[in-house]
């Protein structure tokens, strides 16, 4: 017998430390998430000044970084019971968001659209390609920072099972 191996009770308890780290690692992923898109809507309120008295739909990131912040702070204080769960449909929301603003920003044409911002790298510095700034329209890959933003939440707030950290493995 090892006279280092570690007992079955050791195991449990280094296996509720890791764990409980664990929780405490994405909850600090959450936090820094909320910072994120509190910057966000700080910046998308500059960005849409002028659109905001034209069309409504300028409206929606503004109120879901609210409804964000304000239901994201909930869960975090009950991360560990349903939380959770108000965190992964918050981000899951984040990232029709982003698809929508995505939509809207490129006039229904977001294939054409992210085209003509990529073929931006193939033209020489100083050359505006025959656009004129003012007509460019909004940016168009702007909206996809909820995407990201929203896809980092919901890896964070996955519940992911630890079950080989408490049982042996099978044959042990």
């Amino acid at each position: 017998m090892n006279q280092f191996a570690p007992s079955p009770e050791a195991i449990k308890v280094t296996a509720n430390k890791s764990l409980g780290s664990v929780a405490r690692f994405r909850r600090a992923i959450v936090t820094i998430l909320l910072g994120g898109i509190l910057v966000l809507m700080l910046e998308i309120r500059f960005e849409h000044r002028e659109v905001l008295g034209e069309r409504w739909e300028s409206y929606i990131p503004l109120v879901y970084c609210a409804a964000m912040l304000l239901f994201g702070t909930v869960g975090l204080i009950a991360f560990r019971t349903w939380g959770r769960w108000l965190l992964l449909i918050g981000f899951s929301l984040g990232m029709a968001i982003g698809g929508t603003g995505l939509w809207l920003h490129s006039d229904g044409q977001p294939l054409r659209a992210i085209r003509r911002v990529l073929l931006a790298w193939t033209l020489p510095p100083g050359d505006n390609g025959g656009i004129k700034p003012q007509l460019s329209g909004p940016p168009v890959m702007a909206p996809l920072s909820f995407l990201g933003l929203s896809a980092i939440g919901v890896l964070a707030c996955v519940r992911r099972e630890h079950d080989s950290l408490t049982e042996p493995a099978p044959g042990d």
